[in-house]
């Protein structure tokens, strides 16, 4: 059986950083064999850190997979739909390499990034290095709680990684979308708390969904409500601060491609079944998107002997 990257479907932790390289040219062959090596690195470090609850995820880019992997490809792994509505841009750029490290002390992650880089050195550049953190009791800047929509427990495997009889190659592994959103926080705090539960489709304080009376047609819990099963996707976001900026880093995970891009169609408004645009998008701003595949562990140690 696959060994799957604990990273995916691991609770959420206090800090993470993400690491966003590209390849330089002709490396292909050693990064094929340093990338399973990232895995036995945190596997130390956890055992001796292992208060911290260190956790990491390898993803490789859509653009870049067949250059690192060319005698095997996962299934409509595709680069980042380049959709735009009205004025709102999803940015998409073409990453060649995303780890991300997390766990409950900011120390460790700062080590686990340095031996990264270090293992990488001559290898890659560094297109940005992002750090998010855990915000009061699992809150976003919205002051709403982030995610309380998402899968739990077994149903997170079903939901975020391949399945065996599907893709037996990519089993374990996952479809990965990346997202680094600004938040326009001022504009926020001028709504009333109503008008943010409006806009949330859920109560600010308890995360419960609004009664269906009071529920808007593109509210953002009304804009996941209306997927089907097809499109449920597990997501991981984190708040970033910065002294210009603040927002939020998500990273969607699906065991189909296919279940991202319906999510983020019918985000957009864009899905057959779509009354608009999720309303909570008129307060943001993407700064970058991008496609990966996070394969299995299994899949990085065989591709290292090949």
């Amino acid at each position: 059986m696959a060994r799957e990257q604990l990273g995916i479907c691991a609770e959420a932790n206090l800090h993470a950083s993400y690491l966003l390289l590209n390849a330089l040219d002709g490396q292909e062959k050693l990064l094929r064999y340093k990338l399973p090596l990232i895995s036995q690195l945190l596997d130390r470090l956890s055992e001796h850190f292992s208060e911290a609850m260190l956790t990491g995820i390898v993803a490789i880019g859509s653009n870049f997979w067949s250059s690192l992997y060319p005698n095997a490809r996962p299934a409509m792994l595709d680069a980042f739909p380049d959709l735009a509505v009205d004025e709102f841009n999803l940015s998409p750029v073409p990453i060649d390499l995303l780890i991300v490290v997390r766990a409950d002390r900011l120390d460790v992650i700062t080590i686990a990034c340095q031996q990264i880089l270090q293992l990488f050195q001559g290898l890659v550049e560094v297109q940005e290095q992002l750090q998010g953190f855990r915000y009061l009791d699992g809150r976003n800047f919205t002051g709403f709680i982030d995610t309380p929509y998402n899968p739990a427990n077994r149903i997170k495997r079903q939901v975020a990684l391949v399945d065996v009889a599907q893709q037996p190659i990519f089993s374990g592994g996952s479809y990965v979308y990346f997202q680094h959103l600004s938040f326009d926080q001022a504009a926020w705090h001028r709504l009333s708390q109503a008008e943010q539960e409006e806009i949330m489709g859920y109560d600010k304080v308890s995360g419960k969904a609004l009664a269906n009376i009071q529920q808007l047609p593109c509210s953002h819990l009304a804009t996941i409500q209306n997927l089907n099963a097809a499109a449920t996707v597990l997501i991981q976001s984190m708040p970033f601060y910065q002294l210009q900026r603040q927002g939020v880093i998500q990273l969607n995970f699906a065991a189909t491609s296919e279940a991202l891009k319906l999510r983020l169609h019918q985000r957009l408004g864009l899905s057959e079944n779509a009354k608009g645009p999720d309303l909570l998008l008129n307060y943001h701003r993407v700064e970058l998107s991008a496609a990966f595949f996070a394969p299995s562990i299994s899949f990085l140690e065989q591709s290292a002997k090949d």
